[in-house]
């Protein structure tokens, strides 16, 4: 069964405004800091990946971790430096977007050179960053320069405020995502479109007979898949499954599951 979270008790709108709101105060504090030294210091190009490592070396108690672009040959050095510190005893965590499923490289290096770390995979946007301890951390943002291109610049960050509110950005995506265990335990079946047809019925409150009827499938065989579905996602409620199947990914984040009186 799936650890309890606070997600539990909160719609996928509610977690999408709190991720809004915890971003909007990180751009208001690196706007602030941004010339502030110490506090916060450009790299050179390149020279944030490396950067990471050390931090990630230097690490005594946690490490939180967000990758949400592709996963290179440069991320390999950071993959077995969390390995480390996992090993050592530090609270390793690392939230990555769902594209990850796909990279089946990146997930072999977690599995050789982390298996220690807590992975949770989310399918809203992220923010590049490592953090250590709460005291120091490397984030990766686009750059203030004039130029219109994707081009990305990678910050040394020692300012309290922008840390705390950089954790509160990690809480929030990371309560409302899901382990990279639970992903990989899930079937075909579950992430078919007919699951999905039937998650975003339940999702909308209709009634067994009108899903059903819209699904082209008897109400019986639709209870049936329902319990299935239920069962696979590790939930105890027709309402934690919509929870549980937001938190995968396989339906939207905005998509609030209605409580609805579960059929006997």
């Amino acid at each position: 069964m799936p650890s309890a979270s606070v997600t539990e008790d909160l719609t996928g709108g509610e977690i999408e405004k709190m991720l809004l709101e915890a971003r909007r105060l990180v751009e208001s504090a690196v706007d602030r800091h941004r010339n502030e030294g110490q506090l916060l210091t450009a790299l050179e190009p390149g020279e944030g990946t490396e950067t990471a490592e050390q931090v990630v070396d230097c690490a005594t108690r946690s490490l939180v971790v967000v990758l949400s672009g592709r996963h290179g040959e440069e991320t390999a050095p950071l993959v077995a430096a969390l390995g480390r510190a996992a090993a050592r005893g530090v609270d390793v965590r690392l939230l990555a977007r769902l594209a990850v499923l796909e990279d089946r490289l990146f997930l072999e290096r977690l599995d050789k050179y982390a298996p220690a770390v807590q992975v949770r995979l989310a399918g809203a946007p992220l923010q590049d960053m490592v953090l250590a301890d709460g005291l120091v951390g490397v984030m990766w943002c686009r750059s203030a320069g004039p130029s219109a291109g994707p081009a990305r610049e990678a910050l040394v960050m020692r300012a309290p405020a922008l840390l705390r509110h950089l954790r509160t950005l990690f809480a929030a995506s990371w309560n409302g995502s899901a382990p990279l265990a639970d992903h990989r335990r899930l079937s075909g079946r579950t992430r078919s479109d007919v699951a999905r047809q039937i998650l975003l019925a339940l999702s909308s409150g209709r009634t067994d007979e009108v899903a059903a009827r819209e699904l082209g499938m008897s109400v019986r065989t639709y209870r049936r898949n329902v319990a299935e579905i239920t069962r696979e996602l590790g939930a105890i409620s027709r309402f934690q499954a919509g929870v549980r199947a937001a938190e995968l990914g396989l339906l939207p984040p905005a998509t609030a599951p209605r409580p609805q009186r579960d059929a006997g």
